[in-house]
């Protein structure tokens, strides 16, 4: 199974070694994307940087032999999932991303942004989002990364509040991410329709892999509910939990995470100590063909 990051795992100089990716990226959207670590403060080039980045590793794990029997994308991560599994032309992909990047960026330039809670239950930070929540700080749960890992949205005041409360209650630990907008959470909405929009004009295809849904969890091939997916993402909670659990059941017994970043990896194997793991980012492209040879030669 391929997995995508999202927002929040972006480094400086995280292009640099896909140069080609880069220049199809500046004739699709008419400037050059930008890495460097102002620009990479900033939703709309993290965004760009994370989709052509994690579409050219996949395309060159496919280059080698390497095909994924599912592909699952974080947020972002989900365009380059649907690229991968064939259901979107890259610059299709490209285009409906920087246009959910560009609407975000003006959308929320200040103020906002998602964090994250450790250590307590998705219906015990529910409860406490409760108590945090007014309508001139509002903030929202949102993703559902793990068991004990639970995403907020929503201002940066109102965060900070249910961290407070979090910790009151037993949290172990809470951090701010390195995301000014408040994705996943209703504050979104005025973004679907957008993408909706742009889908119904794009020609797409059912999945050659089954695809695992951001705002179910359910896997499908279906380019009718990827669609959906890619449209409705920016404003449900991503159940990045129910989704890798349901691959497992599912067969999966081999991740490799896209790079930048390993929290992917880390997730899994906090879920699911016993299955393969690779942050391509730690074992490098030669690492991660290695190992996943071997793993295919001890199987047979």
């Amino acid at each position: 199974m391929f997995t995508f990051p999202g927002q929040g795992s972006q480094t400086p100089n995280m292009l640099q070694d896909i140069p080609a990716y880069v220049e199809r990226a500046a004739e699709v959207i008419g400037v050059m994307p930008r890495d460097d670590e102002l620009a990479l403060s900033s939703t709309l080039w993290t965004q760009i940087a994370l989709f052509l980045k994690g579409t050219a590793v996949a395309d060159e794990f496919m280059k080698q032999g390497v095909i994924p029997y599912f592909v699952a994308g974080h947020s972002i991560g989900a365009y380059s999932a649907a690229v991968t599994a064939g259901v979107i032309s890259f610059e299709d992909a490209l285009s409906m991303v920087w246009r959910r990047a560009q609407w975000m960026d003006r959308a929320y330039p200040a103020g906002y942004g998602m964090g994250i809670i450790m250590g307590l239950t998705k219906e015990e930070v529910e409860r406490i989002v409760v108590h945090a929540h007014s309508d001139e700080s509002p903030v929202y749960r949102s993703n559902v990364n793990g068991e004990l890992q639970v995403a907020l949205s929503g201002t940066v005041e109102g965060i900070s509040r249910a961290f407070e409360l979090a910790k009151q209650r037993g949290a172990s630990k809470t951090i701010h991410l390195k995301v000014p907008v408040p994705s996943h959470s209703p504050l979104m909405e005025g973004l679907t329709s957008e993408l909706s929009g742009m889908l119904e004009r794009i020609p797409l295809q059912d999945a050659k892999m089954t695809y695992l849904l951001n705002h179910t969890g359910r896997p499908t091939r279906s380019r009718q509910k990827i669609a959906e997916d890619l449209a409705v993402n920016a404003v449900y909670p991503v159940c990045w939990h129910d989704m890798t659990t349901v691959s497992v059941e599912s067969g999966a017994d081999c991740f490799i995470e896209m790079p930048p970043g390993h929290t992917l990896t880390g997730l899994l194997k906090q879920a699911h100590p016993c299955l393969r793991g690779i942050a391509v980012d730690e074992t490098g492209m030669e690492g991660a063909l290695y190992l996943i040879r071997k793993w295919e030669a001890q199987a047979e």
